[in-house]
């Protein structure tokens, strides 16, 4: 047994890499193709996409995961998260829609980035689809088969790039509104793929019967609104960030120190994080399912395992990027952009490594509300220390806000795991 943990673990790893030199690849070829205001146009925009993915998936997936591994029938589950999710759905493209001029002219006072915003109403039902469709194969233990969806969402996004960028083109608009959209053609494929793997697997989800009822919508939501409720603070935080900082000064040097973060230095912070990504969506069901069936010290190890892998990987990595940062920059972008902003937070970003698996086993230990209220404080802080950072720090007070606010979130995280465990391992003694 300890072997197919470790084989399954080994192999998430593998596919994960694989999958995550590929996302890198399409930023790195998006970096040297895209203009420097085409890439700051693209920055800005990002975080409201973010934040309207958080809105239409509102914690159903992960819900519908946890759902099927505690269930033998998942049918029910399956049908009462796919009406949740198509009713939101069609309620936030009608709000966004509306929303579109107000967002472009009054909060980002640029006009051009309407444009872009229009290219995200396509993405709002197939992000959630895709979502769903790996929800089931997490629920149901096909962690690798979901692991591997992902690689044909950058192989999907990369062909269409490679298509569209080979093509004469001008405006820093319409390279930034093709660098978006490319999102939604990757998720295309991944569900593509997803989508024929559940209908041809030896049992597929059609064969089990279905008894809908409303408790089966309030177990559902049980589950996906504290779950949504710490996701959807941190993107709603992700989305004020620019507001508030150019707000205290829409100067060059501010919209440059945000464009090289988000565009350059961030990606590279949060590339150890695919591991932690893809290991904590394996551990909220199988820690579940080990615990529903009385193995807590084996759902204890396979915690153990994840966190350690994770922050080895974390720190390799951060070791790199704190030493050689504007070689990595150069390899990367064929530019040192942000190469100071880089070295700073390549070690504090160790820790953030671990906020995923953390968050993950929070919800299996049915700790939802305190998930959200540690993310509340973190986000809260990294809005309210900006205003008072600006003018002791300039532009790096956003990197001291965010590092600032991971640190709180992460720590309090961890000191209510390791509670909660020992609460667990002296009930079942």
């Amino acid at each position: 047994m300890r072997k197919n943990l470790l084989y399954s673990t080994v192999t998430l790893i593998v596919i994960s890499s694989l999958s995550k030199i590929l996302s890198f690849i399409v930023r790195i070829y998006l970096a040297r193709h895209l203009s420097e205001s085409a890439m700051n146009l693209y920055s800005v925009a990002l975080p409201t996409l973010v934040f309207l993915i958080a809105l239409a998936q509102m914690g159903i997936p992960s819900a519908l995961s946890k759902y099927i591994a505690q269930n033998q029938n998942p049918m029910n589950g399956i049908l009462s998260s796919l009406i949740l999710s198509l009713v939101s759905n069609v309620v936030l493209i009608v709000l966004f829609v509306l929303m579109i001029p107000f967002l472009s002219n009054q909060l980002f006072h640029d006009d051009l980035v309407k444009e872009i915003l229009k290219s995200m109403i396509f993405m709002i039902p197939m992000v959630t689809f895709s979502g769903l469709l790996k929800a089931i194969l997490q629920g149901k233990q096909h962690h690798i088969i979901a692991c591997f969806s992902q690689i044909f969402e950058e192989v999907f996004r990369l062909i269409y790039l490679l298509i569209l960028f080979s093509q004469p083109i001008i405006s820093s608009i319409e390279l930034a509104r093709i660098a978006m959209f490319s999102v939604f053609v990757g998720e295309c494929g991944s569900s593509l793929f997803m989508l024929i793997f559940i209908l041809f697997y030896k049992k597929p989800i059609r064969s089990y019967q279905h008894d809908l009822r409303k408790e089966h919508f309030k177990e559902i939501l049980s589950s996906s609104i504290p779950m949504t409720s710490a996701r959807l603070l941190g993107s709603f935080t992700y989305f004020m960030e620019p507001l508030v900082f150019f707000s205290l000064s829409n100067s060059l040097l501010f919209q440059n120190a945000y464009g090289n973060f988000n565009g350059y230095v961030l990606p590279l912070l949060t590339m150890p994080s695919f591991v932690s990504v893809t290991l904590a969506n394996m551990l909220l069901p199988t820690f579940v399912y080990e615990k529903k069936h009385n193995n807590l010290s084996r759902a204890k190890k396979i915690f153990y395992l994840i966190s350690l892998i994770c922050f080895t990987i974390s720190f390799c990595c951060a070791f790199v990027t704190f030493f050689f940062p504007k070689e990595i920059l150069q390899f990367f972008y064929h530019t040192t952009r942000g190469s100071e902003q880089l070295q700073l937070t390549s070690i504090p970003f160790v820790f953030y490594s671990l906020q995923p698996v953390l968050s993950s086993l929070l919800h299996a230990l049915d700790q939802s509300r305190k998930a959200f209220i540690d993310t509340a404080l973190g986000c809260a802080i990294r809005l309210l220390i900006l205003p008072i950072s600006v003018p002791l720090l300039g532009h790096h007070a956003l990197i001291f806000a965010i590092t600032l606010s991971m640190f709180i979130t992460t720590g309090m995280h961890a000191l209510r795991v390791i509670k909660s465990l020992q609460v667990l391992t002296n009930s079942s003694v």
